[in-house]
């Protein structure tokens, strides 16, 4: 009997554990006063608790004593009214908190030891609480801090070295400061652990970089927005500047005109740099040339930048030159770059009509995987262009009025999933070239002129996501579509007044179908209605002054299936919970307590 009553123990236990993975981690959620708790369990098993108090418009910050034995992971005050409340060293009264956010708020005080009792803290967000420099004390007694958000306050100087010293900060953000000032050496006490530093829109003066020197260490620098006080340059060598394990520099619009050609010195290991929304020229590549490890390079928005010449960084991955003046491509320019490039973005440029020059500049892009040329000035693809491009998933040539033959896509036939013609004033769809696409998945034509979607319209086209938005679509032939399965189709934006088109179509030609913003009548819709079933129907249609979804129409099966799915884990819960109590009940009558 004492083995059974064992037997029974164990099966009662695991039956409770069985419960509790069933439903406490979607029903453990309370709330108290005004913040929701909800108590969740860490990979290695431990308790924490998620504190969300968010936009409740609280006065006083919550009382924390209620949370017996289990850290706080999260703590969420973002958006509240604590314009009367001074944060002292006894707010937190001593409470286990990894994470705090209060973006959102002012106070009237912040003393200098007010996180200081916190047990852990180790990421604090205080964005826009109208912090001013000399409220920043609070700073040096938070030992286990490593990570630091203070973007869109009112600092204006950094001065003070000793608020750092002893810190372990990996990660400070301040971003958002207008003409902020970080005097030199002040963030050299950070030297040991900071990694990564944002600095976007503080009017950084990159002409003096002097405050970045000694940081080792750092990984990831942002300087978004930044200026130069001297000839629109930058003026400091990274080499000396000793960030030598920098691995992202982003100074995008900072009004560079010129980079001197040993500016990037010492950055071997940078593997991300944005230079877009610059004035940068040609010669910016004689620059980034330098960096052996450069992965992946933003150019865009340098309407100076008129060619790309020869690329030497052999591991370069990506290429973005959206909206640059670029109208030459040299034949070489990518020719080391066969085994590495995987993006190329040429979008909005000006690339000429006669596209003959892409012939050789793209022939040994061999690994290439996405390719925008859109909303250039090409007027014909000639054969040999995509021939060696037999990696390639994602083509983009929107906007180009282009003659299209049967041999546009020569290389293509079996790499491309994706194919973007959106705006390029088609009446057809080219479907001698489309053909060939024998593992095309996504198609987009949209913002383009077809008016009657006739029988062959899509003849040899069977694809996943067929995008035909604001076409001018007013009919569409009741057969057209019928080779379709589970098909994505998008026809948002057009002049359809009735769906006769699906009265000969199977149930499962659509998996989502989206007709938004047209003119169908309601009574015209009801006549073709059936059995068909979707995953999205979205659309509406008209029926006198007002406007009704579409899914009323398509059989109450259709919300009923829906409901199903919705439902269907409260309804497994339930059933578990059935479950469990006869299994207990008929354990028991089994084997008696005796």
């Amino acid at each position: 009997m004492a083995f059974v009553k064992k037997r029974l123990s164990l099966v009662t236990s695991c039956l409770l554990i069985l419960f509790k993975k069933l439903f406490a981690y979607d029903q453990m959620s309370a709330y108290t006063d005004q913040c929701q708790i909800e108590y969740r369990e860490t990979p290695y098993n431990q308790s924490v608790v998620d504190m969300k108090c968010q936009g409740q418009d609280l006065e006083l910050f919550p009382n924390l004593t209620q949370i017996v034995n289990l850290p706080i992971q999260r703590l969420d005050l973002r958006n509240n009214s604590f314009s009367k409340l001074t944060i002292t060293s006894e707010t937190f009264d001593g409470a286990s908190i990894t994470e705090l956010n209060l973006d959102n708020n002012q106070f009237v005080d912040i003393e200098y030891n007010a996180f200081s009792a916190i047990d852990g803290l180790r990421k604090l967000t205080m964005n826009n609480c109208t912090l001013r420099s000399r409220d920043l004390d609070f700073l040096r007694n938070i030992p286990q801090l490593s990570v630091l958000s203070l973007r869109s306050n009112k600092i204006q100087e950094i001065s003070d070295k000793s608020i750092f010293i002893g810190s372990p900060l990996e990660s400070l953000d301040l971003s958002h400061n207008s003409n902020i000032t970080i005097l030199e050496d002040v963030l050299k006490a950070l030297a040991p652990t900071l990694l990564h530093i944002r600095l976007d829109y503080c009017n950084i003066d990159v002409s003096n970089l002097h405050f970045l020197n000694g940081l080792s260490k750092l990984k990831t620098l942002s300087m978004e927005g930044a200026y130069s006080t001297k000839y629109n340059s930058i003026q400091n060598r990274f080499d000396l500047l000793k960030v030598w394990n920098l691995e992202s520099l982003s100074l995008s619009n900072s009004g560079l005109k010129v980079i001197f050609a040993n500016t990037f010195d010492g950055l071997n290991n940078l593997r991300y740099l944005d230079l877009s929304r610059n004035e940068l020229t040609y010669q910016i590549f004689d620059v980034t040339n330098t960096l052996p490890n450069l992965q992946i390079l933003r150019l865009s928005h340098n309407p100076n930048i008129q060619s790309i010449i020869k690329i030497l960084n052999r591991n370069l991955s990506e290429l973005h030159m959206e909206e640059t003046g670029v109208n030459l491509i040299s034949y070489d320019a990518f020719k080391l770059l066969g085994d590495s490039l995987k993006v190329l973005n040429l979008k909005s440029c000006q690339l000429p009509a006669e596209g003959m020059f892409l012939v050789d500049a793209l022939r040994p892009l061999r690994s290439l995987k996405r390719l925008d040329l859109s909303y250039n000035h090409l007027k014909e693809i000639f054969n040999e262009t995509f021939d060696n491009l037999n990696k390639l998933e994602k083509l983009d040539i929107s906007g180009n009025i282009i003659k299209f033959s049967i041999h546009d896509f020569s290389g293509l036939e079996e790499s491309l999933r994706s194919l973007k013609l959106r705006n390029m004033t088609l009446r057809t769809l080219p479907l001698e070239a489309l053909s060939t696409l024998e593992n095309l998945l996504e198609l987009d034509a949209s913002f383009n002129n077809f008016s009657n979607i006739t029988r062959n319209f899509l003849k040899g086209i069977s694809v996943k996501t067929l995008n035909l938005t604001s076409c001018n679509i007013s009919e569409i032939d009741n057969n057209v579509l019928h080779h379709f399965h589970k098909t994505n189709l998008i026809l948002d934006g057009n002049h359809i007044s009735d769906l006769e088109f699906l009265s000969l179509l199977g149930r499962n030609t659509f998996r989502s179908l989206t007709l938004n913003n047209n003119n169908l009548n309601c009574s015209l819709v009801e006549l073709h209605a059936k059995l068909m079933v979707f995953e999205t129907l979205e659309g509406r249609c008209t029926i006198g002054n007002r406007t009704e979804p579409l899914i009323k129409y398509f059989t109450n099966k259709f919300n009923m299936k829906l409901s199903s799915t919705a439902n269907g884990i409260g309804r497994n819960q339930n059933l578990a919970v059935l479950l469990t109590v006869f299994i207990s009940i008929t354990l028991v009558r089994i084997f008696p307590c005796h």
